[in-house]
C-alpha cells in the first residue's frame, strides 16, 4: 500500500510540475513548448513581469524603480526556489517508480509549491504598497479580465 501512495506521489508531482512549465511558457516564450531549465517551474520572469505591469499601469519613473528594487531583492529567494524545483525534478527522473525516496521528493515540492505562493504574495503586497488607488483599481479590474479570459479557455476545452 505505501508503494502505490509513493507512486501516486511522484505522479501527481511530476504531473504538477509538467503542467506548470507547459502553461508557463519558457526561455520568453509563452505557452506550449516550455522545458524544465528555463525561467521555468511556475515562477515568471519577473523582468517580463514588471515591463508589463508598468506599461499597463501607466507607472512613473520612481514607481518603476521602486517594483525594479522590490523584485531585484527578491530575485535571490526566487533563484533558489527555481533551483531546489530544478533539482528535484533530477532526482525524480534518476529514480525508479517504486523508490521510497519519491514520497520525499514530493513531499519538498508540495513545500517549495507553499514558500513559492508565499513569496510572491509577499512580493505582490509590497507592489501594491508602490501604487496610487487607481493604478490598485486598474490592476483588479486586469485580473478579472484575465480571469474571466482562462475561464472563457477552460470552456473551449
Amino acid at each position: 500500500m505505501k508503494t502505490k501512495k509513493a507512486v501516486l506521489l511522484a505522479f501527481v508531482s511530476v504531473a504538477v510540475l509538467s503542467t506548470i512549465a507547459y502553461a508557463g511558457g519558457g526561455e520568453g516564450r509563452p505557452g506550449p513548448g516550455r522545458h524544465f531549465g528555463g525561467h521555468g517551474f511556475g515562477m515568471p520572469d519577473p523582468g517580463m513581469m514588471i515591463g508589463h505591469m508598468a506599461d499597463h499601469l501607466d507607472l512613473d519613473d520612481t514607481q518603476r524603480e521602486n517594483v525594479q528594487n522590490i523584485v531585484d531583492a527578491a530575485k535571490p529567494e526566487l533563484e533558489a526556489l527555481r533551483e531546489q524545483f530544478r533539482a528535484n525534478h533530477e532526482a525524480l527522473q534518476a529514480l525508479d517508480a517504486g523508490d521510497p525516496e519519491i514520497q520525499n521528493i514530493a513531499l519538498s515540492n508540495g513545500q517549495l509549491a507553499t514558500e513559492g505562493t508565499l513569496l510572491f504574495s509577499r512580493i505582490r503586497g509590497e507592489i501594491h504598497a508602490v501604487l496610487t488607488d487607481e493604478q490598485l483599481a486598474k490592476a483588479a479590474e486586469f485580473k478579472e479580465q484575465r480571469k474571466e479570459r482562462g475561464e472563457r479557455r477552460k470552456d473551449r476545452r
